[in-house]
């Protein structure tokens, strides 16, 4: 990379480079928007996969793992962006605090402007991963927060910030790639309804609750309707969909899981989830992608972030238990379901509607950045 002495860089800093849909989502918005503002040459992702990264985006990307990295390019920085996603958190532990808490502490050591960018702050249960987030985020010079909860979070911390929506409200849709369009036409030239299905590893999520959900399907769903399961992050979905599938097929009903080998963006799953009739699902941005495009969502409420979008959305939530027995799930999903089912217009239509309000709110992530840089520069 050539050295850029003017301060021009913009540094960006997420889970990004591992697979998963949402985060990788978030930074394709965020690179498109940047572009308008400054070169794809001087957008650089802190990344787990720097190739992947900069075939898929366009921009310059290095290893995320390699501190030796960050001070020659915290050197020509304009402005560091954390985020977005959810990465102030200790639900999989305190490390993920530590890394995204001491790099905005070392960017403002250096005197480098700080952007929190569309987060969601939390769960921090522990006292060192809540007063490490504290530290950090009152360093930053402007924060952008997802969710009501995040921007109280703050204030009770005494921090400001501007409350906006997930960047991925005005991600727009790129082509489907070949394979998987043959594979979505052939589905709906079949008769019934074509449902999506997101399911992830979770430890609240277990093969009892699976099962439950399995019959709550079987007994909902028409007998002509086309299961297509979606795996939206391989190492987590693969499981819970391959054990799905082989069941469904045994019932004699049909179920398929989606090609993804030429999907490259999350723009391109945009695409794909739009071509559903409705989506059963447990991921945030499967949740999102759907009611962006007027699907409508049953939510299984793995985490508290999805459940923040159902209610907002006024979609089902099929909750699960804390202990993952799954005890009484079928009595209490089973409901839920049928009402869905029936009502698929009307959440549709609410769908469509909520999705333009938090499209607005999104976008100003974008004209808030765009000001910081100005005068980051």
């Amino acid at each position: 990379m050539a050295e850029n002495k003017n301060h021009q860089l913009v540094l960006v800093s997420g889970y990004y480079g591992f697979g998963n849909l949402g985060d990788e989502a978030i930074l394709e918005e965020l690179t498109n928007e940047l572009k308008k503002l400054v070169a794809p040459s001087q957008i650089v992702v802190l990344s787990n996969d720097p190739e992947q990264t900069k075939r898929a985006f366009g921009v310059d990307a290095v290893d995320r793992w390699q501190p030796a990295n960050l001070l020659p390019l915290l050197k020509n920085t304009a402005l560091f962006v954390s985020g977005g996603g959810g990465l102030f958190q200790d639900a999989t532990g305190i490390k993920s605090t530590v890394f995204y808490g001491c790099q905005i502490l070392l960017v403002k050591a250096l005197g480098r402007k700080v952007c929190i960018y569309a987060q969601g702050i939390g769960p921090l249960k522990g006292g060192a991963a809540r007063a490490l987030a504290r530290m950090s985020l009152s360093q930053a010079n402007f924060i952008t927060v997802r969710d009501k909860d995040s921007q109280k979070l703050l204030a009770d911390w005494n921090i400001s910030s501007a409350l906006t929506a997930d960047p991925v409200w005005c991600l727009e849709q790129t082509a489907i790639p070949n394979q998987a369009l043959g594979q979505i036409n052939n589905l709906k030239k079949r008769q019934g309804m074509t449902v999506g299905l997101s399911l992830r590893s979770a430890p609240n999520f277990t093969d009892k609750q699976l099962l439950e959900l399995l019959s709550v399907l079987d007994r909902t769903l028409p007998l002509d309707t086309k299961l297509l399961l979606l795996p939206l992050q391989a190492d987590q979905d693969m499981e819970p969909l391959n054990k799905f599938a082989q069941q469904w097929t045994e019932k004699g009903r049909h179920a398929e899981i989606l090609e993804t080998d030429e999907i490259e963006r999350p723009s391109q799953w945009l695409a794909i989830l739009s071509q559903l009739d409705m989506l059963v699902g447990m991921r945030l941005h499967a949740l999102i992608m759907s009611l962006k495009s007027g699907v409508p969502v049953v939510g299984i409420a793995y985490d508290p972030k999805v459940r923040h979008v159902l209610t907002q959305f006024k979609q089902p939530i099929l909750n699960l238990t804390k202990d993952g027995e799954g005890a009484g799930a079928f009595k209490e999903w089973l409901p839920t379901m049928q009402t869905a089912v029936a009502t698929r217009p009307q959440l549709a239509a609410v769908a469509r509607q909520e999705a333009e309000s938090a499209k607005k709110l999104a976008c100003q992530n974008f004209e808030l950045l765009a000001k910081i840089l100005v005068h980051a520069k």
